[in-house]
């Protein structure tokens, strides 16, 4: 009889050993995502679907500027840097979107990295781009890099992409004038 009760005792103790250990080591519901994503991603991810959405449908871009950049992002790419947990990556990362569809930009032209609270992912991709900023849009033609748009707009969203694209000589946010 005692030995039925150490056993069912020593059950007890391994499940709740087992349960203390997955609860930790597996990504919480609203954990932030890391890594490489797709848009898709963004859209579907429980933690990240409803600001996309919801930020996505609210923003109405100036056309008449989307139009005037739509011509200069034919031969640009895109990489995203953001963090879902970040407020300023929810409010432009969407605006972006809406903005490049309006231009019928080109979706395999654009990548995204989702960082973490310490703006990095275990893979360190972001290393070689210098981030300290989110969201950060590094925009590439031919390869190099053509300018950023870092955090917030100098003055609006599409105003500070044509600037990128058209090379007036765009500086962002935090860059010295």
């Amino acid at each position: 009889m005692l030995n039925i009760f150490y056993r069912g005792l020593i059950t007890l103790v391994f499940f709740s050993l087992i349960t203390s250990i997955s609860s930790s080591t597996y990504a919480k519901p609203n954990a932030p995502v890391v890594g490489e994503i797709t848009r898709t991603d963004l859209q579907k991810n429980t933690t990240t679907k409803t600001w996309f959405d919801n930020n996505y449908s609210n923003y109405s871009p100036n056309t008449k500027i989307v139009n005037q950049s739509a011509s200069f992002l034919s031969d640009v790419s895109i990489t995203v840097f953001l963090g879902t947990w970040c407020h300023d990556s929810q409010r432009e990362v969407p605006a972006l979107f809406k903005i490049l569809d309006t231009a019928s930009f080109d979706p395999g032209n654009i990548s995204i990295i989702a960082l973490s609270v310490n703006k990095d992912t275990p893979s360190k991709i972001e290393a070689k781009s210098s981030i300290s900023r989110t969201p950060t849009f590094v925009f590439y033609r031919s390869g190099y890099e053509i300018g950023r748009y870092v955090e917030q707009a100098r003055n609006s969203l599409e105003q500070d992409i044509l600037d990128i694209v058209s090379g007036v000589g765009y500086l962002d946010y935090y860059a010295d004038s």
